[in-house]
C-alpha cells in the first residue's frame, strides 16, 4: 500500500470484508465471555461452604463453643496435650469434659460467663494419647448440660507452632489443681 492508498476511499468490497471479520471478532470474544460466565455460574463459591480455619476442628456445646480443638502428643502411647479455645457465651461458669476411650478418666477445664480460655495455658493433659502423630483420634468433649460428643480430632506434634504445647505430667497425690482463677484442670 502506498501512501496514496491509504487516503483513497475503501472499495464496497474490502469495507465489507472488515465489517465481517469485525463482527467475527466480536461474536467471538462474546462467546468466550458467556461460556466463562457459565462455568463460574455452576461453580459453587467457597464463601458459601463453611469450614475451620485452624488446624483442629469446631464443636459446639451448646453456649460453649470450642474451637480449633486438637491433641498435641510427641508419640502412641504418650501424654497429649488439649490444645484449643473455649468461648462461653452463657451466664453460668461452664466446666467442659475431655477424655479419650470409653474408660478414660476426663480432664475438666472451667471457662467463665462471656470469656474465652485458651487450653494450651492451662496445660489440660491426657495420660495417653493412642495414636501417633499425623492420626486422628475419638475426643469425647461435654459439658454437664449438653452431654458428651465424640468428634474425630487431629493429634500433632509439639513442634512448629505447638512446639510450647506440651503436656505435664499430673500431681501423683493431687487429684485436682487450679491453673488459674479463671480455670480449672482436674483429672479423676
Amino acid at each position: 500500500m502506498t501512501r496514496d492508498d491509504a487516503h483513497r476511499p475503501a472499495t464496497p468490497t474490502a469495507r465489507a470484508a472488515r465489517v465481517r471479520r469485525a463482527t467475527l471478532t466480536l461474536g467471538t470474544v462474546a462467546l468466550v465471555a458467556a461460556s466463562l460466565t457459565a462455568c463460574n455460574k455452576t461453580s459453587p463459591q467457597q464463601t458459601d461452604v463453611g469450614y475451620a480455619p485452624a488446624d483442629g476442628i469446631e464443636v459446639d456445646l451448646g453456649q460453649v463453643k470450642v474451637r480449633d480443638l486438637l491433641v498435641v502428643s510427641s508419640g502412641e502411647g504418650k501424654a497429649g496435650a488439649v490444645n484449643g479455645l473455649l468461648v462461653n457465651q452463657g451466664t453460668q461458669p461452664a466446666q467442659v469434659s475431655f477424655a479419650l476411650g470409653e474408660s478414660g478418666a476426663p480432664v475438666t477445664a472451667t471457662v467463665d460467663p462471656g470469656q474465652a480460655l485458651n487450653l494450651a495455658s492451662q496445660q489440660v493433659t491426657l495420660p495417653s494419647v493412642p495414636a501417633k502423630p499425623g492420626a486422628m483420634v475419638n475426643l469425647q468433649v461435654g459439658t454437664s448440660t449438653t452431654g458428651m460428643q465424640n468428634p474425630l480430632v487431629p493429634v500433632l506434634p509439639p513442634t512448629g507452632y505447638y512446639a510450647t504445647v506440651t503436656p505435664t505430667a499430673p500431681a501423683p497425690s493431687t487429684p485436682a489443681a487450679t491453673a488459674s482463677p479463671t480455670a480449672t484442670t482436674t483429672q479423676g
